[in-house]
């Protein structure tokens, strides 16, 4: 389960980067922020790529397809 676990840590620090950055836009007044929302869109997105790839990475460990 290596390939698993290290897919589950990269999308748990991508969630981290999130929740630091709307902390960020909030303490800033910047919600709303064109550079902030482009920013966190980029994350949300990559957030979605990895929980496929932690999805796919644990079928590939238990064989299932």
């Amino acid at each position: 389960m290596e390939d698993a676990e290290t897919a589950r840590l990269n999308h748990q620090r991508n969630k981290s980067e999130i929740v630091n950055l709307i902390k960020e836009m909030f303490n800033q007044d910047k919600w709303g922020d064109e550079k902030y929302k482009k920013k966190l869109q980029e994350l949300v997105t990559k957030d979605e790529e990895l929980v496929q790839e932690v999805i796919r990475k644990i079928k590939t460990e238990k064989g299932i397809k």
